[in-house]
């Protein structure tokens, strides 16, 4: 794969969030928290779901930041919290990308 695949695929992931994000926002807290039977309950939890995995990834690929231990932990009780959350790790998830160099073939 090249490079540049990832960082599209990196820029890509923070597009979507950012959408999923802005789509959230206009949910009330009680509907953001209703448990609607997904697997993580509500789209607040689903949400917290997505950051812990890309925690634990980026944990994994730099033995840096912190990861929980469960897929399900709820990192940001609050939702601006949570998004913040959200676009820091995209922006470290593009900065990581970002500072790889192709390797040679």
């Amino acid at each position: 794969m090249f490079k540049s695949h990832f960082e599209l695929m990196a820029a890509y992931n923070a597009f979507a969030n950012t959408r999923i994000f802005e789509a959230a926002g206009r949910l009330s807290n009680a509907s953001r928290r209703a448990d609607c039977g997904a697997f993580f309950k509500s789209v607040h939890g689903t949400l917290n779901h997505l950051l812990c995995a890309d925690r634990i990834w980026m944990k994994r690929f730099t033995d840096e930041g912190e990861a929980p231990d469960r897929l399900d932990a709820i990192l940001h009780e609050d939702f601006a919290a949570l998004r913040a959350a959200r676009e820091a790790e995209d922006w470290r998830i593009q900065a990581y990308i970002g500072g790889h160099s192709p390797k040679a073939r």
